[in-house]
């Protein structure tokens, strides 16, 4: 299976992407758009399907974010942590399910299975031959499920979760404040990754980042300047 496109060109370039059964944290302070990075880094492909898990948004603002037309709807599904917090009765869709609170992790996996499922009969409804799914994931974010839960619970959660997404050859990344959290805490959560996406903003100028890509395997791409504009990332030479 060929690797994920990333839409940043060095990244792409020089590793192809990122590679199938790849789990990334993306390491970010706050004010750093590391959730713009996420949406453009899960925003799916001609051939593939995103699925996040919101902690932190609503479907509806996800939705938006993403901006799928309405020919590509399909690819984006959603399990949302928090509206049900508010609206008890919010029943299910066939693209976004949600779960009581960040804390029902059970229920999220429970969710993850239905979803899984939900896209591969979409597949197949598109007469597309089976084995051929691609998978993004995006958690928004690992910050504010450490909120609700032990950093243990969380580690046990996502253990399994990243395991689930390697199985499909997909691809996670995992939204992590990095001021938010100890040392402690990013060393346990990297256990759990195959690589990581280090941001920093540029003390000159604001509104350029720097990013860093580190793979366990020793790849890297150990720096990118960018800025977002509007919602496309453009890359500083």
């Amino acid at each position: 299976m060929d690797p994920f496109k990333t839409g940043i060109r060095k990244i792409d370039e020089k590793m192809g992407g990122i590679l199938p059964g790849s789990n990334v944290l993306l390491l970010a302070p706050p004010f750093a758009d590391a959730e713009r990075l996420a949406v453009h880094l899960a925003q799916p492909g001609n051939s593939d399907y995103t699925i996040v898990l919101s902690a932190d948004q609503d479907a509806q603002e996800i939705a938006m974010d993403f901006g799928l037309p309405e020919s590509e709807g399909h690819r984006l599904w959603i399990i949302d942590c928090i509206t049900k917090t508010m609206v008890p009765t919010i029943p299910d869709g066939e693209q976004v399910k949600y779960v009581g609170s960040p804390v029902d992790l059970t229920g999220i996996g429970i969710k993850f299975t239905k979803i899984l499922n939900g896209i591969q009969r979409t597949e197949a409804a598109r007469n597309n031959l089976p084995g051929t799914l691609r998978i993004r994931v995006c958690v928004n974010s690992l910050s504010s499920f450490l909120i609700y839960t032990r950093l243990e619970v969380i580690y046990r959660f996502f253990h399994i979760l990243s395991a689930r997404i390697r199985r499909v050859n997909g691809i996670g990344i995992y939204i992590l404040n990095s001021e938010g959290v100890d040392e402690k805490t990013i060393s346990t959560l990297k256990q759990l990754m195959n690589g990581m996406i280090e941001v920093k903003v540029d003390a000159a100028d604001p509104t350029v980042r720097d990013l860093c890509y580190q793979m366990t395997n020793g790849e890297s791409v150990p720096s990118i300047r960018y800025r977002f504009s509007g919602n496309d990332l453009a890359e500083e030479p």
